[in-house]
């Protein structure tokens, strides 16, 4: 009777566990770098140069009748200094979390870093023949599914297309809080994607708009052609920056100090096409972006143009970027400040799992402007030109 007993609990636990999988993965990326910029120069361990560092869990259980519940818990690593990234509560300047706490209008600027967080991927969701359905964080669709869809460097290191496009990047230009997301299943080689993501504020306060949004794409995927488009914009107030000042009373010689205040963005809009095509022995990709953020006085604009190369040879895949851009205060006169990168790079793949790779970007500004760099070193003066060169190994796990 025991052996029977013991047996139907072994079978009950075996059937649990083929109902419902839970999975532990991540990555670890680390590099030398060596950045300079028209004289200044810096050398540090950089990390997530080739791809993010992350830590994740992810599980699945089979509901039946083809329907799935999934989740995803995901954080991103500074693994140089052993510490996590930061969040955003609420898809606004005050919700921004990391070790050091919030950062609020008028307080000083939010630490990068700090402890760990699920900033990259926080949801859980139902999938099925209608699609996929997602709540809670994610990354907004017109920026993972088309900014970054086809860059040959993704969204990493010295060469990526960010260093160019989101530069007038709000807190939810890559990723969003409190979202509800929908994917459709490929149906003839199309996919539609629609996100809605909330600031949760108070109703009827002058901000009850702020961090609220949407984002929506759509892609087809056809043998070797590869194309995709989508627009998200983002509510917000904008709110002029006000710099701390000191007043003295004639009278009474009493000094009553106001506070700093930081800038609120007004509303923000990323919109975003790619295309790419697989040639077997190179595939080729275009991208075009186009920020918008609304300011106090005028609506500062950027947009981009990338044209990249990707050559597989065995185990090494060769890399090159060509990034024009072009970023407008919007106040009227104002000229465009203008600014190029090129970055060439590297893979090796050491083993399924292990790649050792180097990428190199150079950016040149222009048109006084200095408005792009390569990171690491920051641009210095208006025309200047930086460099950063980046040698590392990624491991997943």
């Amino acid at each position: 009777m025991k052996k029977t007993l013991i047996a139907l609990a072994a079978f009950a636990a075996v059937s649990s566990f083929a109902q419902s999988t839970v999975s532990v993965y991540g990555a670890v990326d680390a590099s030398f770098n060596s950045a300079s910029s028209e004289g200044v120069s810096k050398t540090f361990m950089g990390t997530s140069q080739l791809g993010s560092s992350k830590l994740g869990f992810s599980g699945t259980e089979d509901l039946g009748n083809g329907l799935k519940a999934n989740f995803k818990l995901e954080g991103g690593l500074n693994n140089d200094a052993g510490a996590g990234k930061s969040t955003n509560t609420n898809n606004q300047v005050g919700g921004a979390v990391s070790g050091a706490g919030p950062t609020v209008n008028g307080a000083a600027g939010q630490a990068s870093s700090g402890g760990f967080v699920f900033q990259r991927y926080a949801y859980v969701g139902l999938t099925g023949g209608f699609g996929e359905v997602r709540l809670g964080r994610d990354y907004v669709s017109a920026f993972l599914n088309v900014q970054a869809a086809v860059d040959p460097f993704g969204t990493n290191g010295p060469a990526d297309a960010t260093q160019m496009a989101l530069k007038l990047a709000g807190v939810t230009a890559t990723s969003a809080s409190n979202m509800i997301g929908y994917t459709s299943p490929s149906i003839s080689g199309f996919t539609v994607g629609a996100q809605y993501f909330m600031g949760e504020n108070v109703s009827g306060a002058a901000n009850s708009d702020d961090g609220t949004g949407t984002s929506v794409y759509a892609a087809y995927a056809n043998g070797p052609l590869f194309l995709t488009a989508g627009q998200q914009t983002t509510k917000g107030k904008a709110v002029a920056a006000v710099a701390a000042t000191s007043i003295a009373n004639t009278t009474t010689g009493v000094v009553t100090d106001t506070a700093a205040k930081l800038a609120l963005p007004g509303d923000y809009t990323l919109s975003a096409l790619s295309a790419s095509y697989d040639l077997g022995m190179a595939k080729l990709a275009y991208t075009y972006a186009r920020e918008e953020s609304v300011g106090t006085a005028a609506t500062a604009k950027n947009t981009s143009n990338l044209f990249g190369v990707t050559v597989p040879m065995g185990a090494f895949n060769l890399k090159a970027s060509y990034i024009a851009a072009a970023r407008n205060t919007g106040v009227a006169g104002a000229a465009d400040e203008t600014g190029t990168l090129l970055g060439l790079g590297v893979d090796y793949a050491l083993s399924k799992r292990t790649t050792a790779y180097s990428t190199w970007a150079r950016v040149s500004n222009g048109d006084n402007g200095a408005s792009y760099s390569t990171g690491g070193v920051g641009a210095t003066t208006a025309n200047n030109s930086s460099q950063n060169l980046a040698i590392g190994v990624k491991h997943n796990f």
